[in-house]
């Protein structure tokens, strides 16, 4: 339904990738990964969460979540944007 692949180094977390099935969306069940991916990663000593994603894909859900965009590369794909987002853990 559901995955996430993450790592802790130098007190940050490391979102690599957050997926969610279609069937499985608007459920919670992005939230609660990425909550569990948090605190788990709070227990290993990170203070603070990074990840990136495309305008397109879920930045809105990432902002819903308290992260915050800090940078961006502009026609990272062509016409679109990929948004590098952290937060204070």
């Amino acid at each position: 339904m559901g995955g996430l692949r993450g790592f802790v180094f130098l007190q940050w977390l490391n979102v690599e990738l957050l997926f969610v099935d279609d069937a499985a969306r608007h459920r919670g069940l992005g939230g609660r990964l990425l909550a569990t991916a948090e605190e788990k990663a709070r227990e290993l000593g990170a203070r603070n969460a990074t990840l990136n994603t495309f305008e397109w894909q879920a930045r809105e859900f990432y902002l819903k979540q308290g992260y915050e965009e800090f940078g961006r590369i502009d026609d990272y794909v062509q016409g679109f944007y990929v948004a590098y987002m952290k937060k204070a853990l």
